[in-house]
C-alpha cells in the first residue's frame, strides 16, 4: 500500500519520525514510465506523491480504529497487515468462505467513499457491526447509507424504506437524483470500484489477503483541494468576478451556477449538496446585485425582510458552531480509542502532532465564526460570503445544516422580491 521504499527503510531502522514525513507514493521520473504500466496507473502514482504517510495513516486509523488493535507498529509486517481484509473480518458481513464478489464490491465502495470523505475533511465512522438497519456509515455523527450499482432501483428502495436517512451513491447513480436533497456522491464510479476490487483480489493469495485499495488518484485530489481551500475562498472570487445583467433572471441563474461551481468544489460534495447550494448561491448573487442598485426608500421598506435575513444568518452560525463542536468531540473520542488499542505507541507518536493540528484548526474555524457573527448586523451579505468560506474549509457536511441553509435562501428571496 505504501509504495515509497524510503519510508520502509526509515521504518525498519526505527527512524519513525522521518518515516512519517515521507510521501505515500514515489513519483516515477523515468520518461518511459508508461511503458511499464497503464496511463491510469502512472497518473494514480503521480497523484499520491504529495500525501504524507503521517497524514494518510491518521485518516486511515480515524475511519477504522479497530485495525490498530493488537498491532505492534515497530514491526513492518504488522504495519503492512493493517490494510488487509483480515483486519476487518470481525466487522464486515462478507462470506469469507466463498468470497462473494457482490458483497466484496459493496464493502470496497463503502471504504473508498469513506476515505474520500475523510480526506475532504469530514469525520467518518463505521458501526461496530455491519447489520445496522438503513445505514452504513456516520458522517459528522449523522447516519448515511451507501449504495453502489448500475440499477437505480437499489436507491429508490432505500429512499422508500428509510426516507429520513440520506445515501451516498456512485456517480452513475447520482445522475438520476440531481434534485434530491437526500442523495449524495463524491466522485466514486462503479467502474472504479469494480476495477479496484478485481485487480486487487487477483494479487491476493486468499480472500483474507485482499488489500483494500485505499489510495487512488481521486482521493489524492481531495487532499490537495483541501489544502488549497484552507488558504482561499473560491466562492468569493466567483461571486465578485461574474458579470451580471440585473434585468435578466436567466443571467442571474447562470451567474449563480458559475459561482456554485467554485463553492461546490470546495464543499467536496455533489448530488444533494448541489440541490441545496445552487439555489442558495443564485439567490445570493441576485440579491447582492439588487441591493447595489436599490434606492434608499426601497431599503427602508425592506427593513423587516432584511432583519429576517440577519436572524437566519445568526441561526446558521449557531448550527455551524454546533457541528464544529461535534466534529471535535468525534475526533477526540476516536483518537483516545485508537491510543488505547495500540500495543506499541512509540512508532506513531508523531501522529499526535497531526491530531492536535486538526483540533486546533477546528478551534480556529470556531473563532472565525464568532467574528462573522459580530459582522452580520453591519454587513449581512459580506457575512454570508464569509460563512460560505468557512463551510468550504471546515468539513461541515451540508446535510447537517441544510435546514438553516434553506432558511437563509428563503430570507434572501423574500428580500430580493421586496427590493
Amino acid at each position: 500500500m505504501i509504495q515509497n521504499e524510503q519510508f520502509w527503510e526509515y521504518w525498519r531502522n526505527g527512524e519513525f519520525e522521518q518515516a512519517m514525513k515521507c510521501t505515500v507514493g514515489k513519483k516515477n521520473k523515468r520518461k518511459g514510465a508508461r511503458l511499464f504500466g497503464s496511463t491510469n496507473q502512472t497518473e494514480e502514482m503521480n497523484g499520491i506523491v504529495g500525501i504524507s504517510v503521517g497524514e494518510f495513516l491518521y485518516d486511515y486509523f480515524m475511519i477504522n480504529p479497530t485495525v490498530v488493535k493488537g498491532i505492534d507498529f515497530a514491526r513492518s509486517e504488522d504495519l503492512s497487515s493493517i490494510f488487509s481484509l483480515a483486519q476487518f473480518a470481525k466487522t464486515v458481513d462478507i462470506d469469507l468462505a466463498t468470497g462473494d464478489m457482490a458483497q466484496l464490491q459493496g464493502y470496497v465502495a463503502e471504504q473508498m467513499i469513506a476515505q474520500r470523505l475523510e480526506a475532504a475533511g469530514y469525520d467518518v465512522q463505521f458501526p461496530e457491526t455491519s447489520n445496522q438497519a438503513g445505514w452504513d456509515i456516520l458522517i459528522d455523527g449523522e447516519q448515511f447509507q451507501v449504495k453502489c450499482g448500475s440499477n437505480k432501483a437499489i436507491v429508490d428502495e432505500h429512499l422508500e424504506r428509510y426516507p429520513d436517512i440520506p445515501v451516498y451513491v456512485n456517480d452513475e447513480l447520482a445522475m438520476h437524483y440531481s434534485d434530491n436533497l437526500n442523495v449524495y456522491s463524491i466522485g466514486v464510479t462503479r467502474e472504479e470500484v469494480l476495477e479496484a476490487t478485481q485487480s486487487t483480489l487477483s494479487h491476493a493469495e486468499g480472500i483474507l489477503d485482499f488489500e483494500v485499495p485505499w489510495i487512488s488518484a481521486g482521493v489524492s485530489s481531495f487532499y490537495n483541494l483541501r489544502r488549497v481551500v484552507k488558504e482561499q475562498l473560491p466562492f468569493q472570487l466567483a461571486a465578485r468576478n461574474v458579470a451580471i445583467d440585473t434585468t435578466s433572471r436567466a443571467s442571474l441563474a447562470a451567474a449563480g451556477q458559475v459561482a456554485c461551481t467554485f463553492a461546490a468544489k470546495a464543499v467536496f460534495v455533489s448530488g444533494g449538496a448541489f440541490a441545496i447550494v445552487l439555489p442558495l448561491v443564485g439567490a445570493f448573487v441576485g440579491l447582492k446585485q439588487s441591493w447595489r442598485v436599490a434606492n434608499k426608500l426601497k431599503k427602508i421598506l425592506a427593513k423587516k425582510e432584511f432583519s429576517q435575513l440577519e436572524i437566519s444568518l445568526q441561526d446558521l452560525v449557531v448550527a455551524m458552531k454546533r457541528q464544529l463542536g461535534l466534529k471535535e468531540e468525534i475526533k477526540k473520542e476516536k483518537w483516545k480509542s485508537i491510543l488505547h488499542e495500540i500495543f506499541n505507541k512509540k512508532p506513531i507518536v508523531n501522529l499526535e502532532v497531526v491530531h492536535q493540528g486538526k483540533i486546533q484548526f477546528l478551534g480556529n474555524m470556531n473563532k472565525e465564526l464568532t467574528a462573522i457573527e459580530q459582522e452580520i448586523h453591519k454587513d449581512a451579505l459580506r457575512a454570508f460570503e464569509r460563512l460560505i468560506g468557512v463551510l468550504t474549509k471546515s468539513g461541515i457536511h451540508v446535510h447537517s445544516i441544510r435546514n438553516e441553509l434553506l432558511n437563509v435562501e428563503k430570507s434572501m428571496k423574500a428580500l430580493y422580491k421586496k427590493l
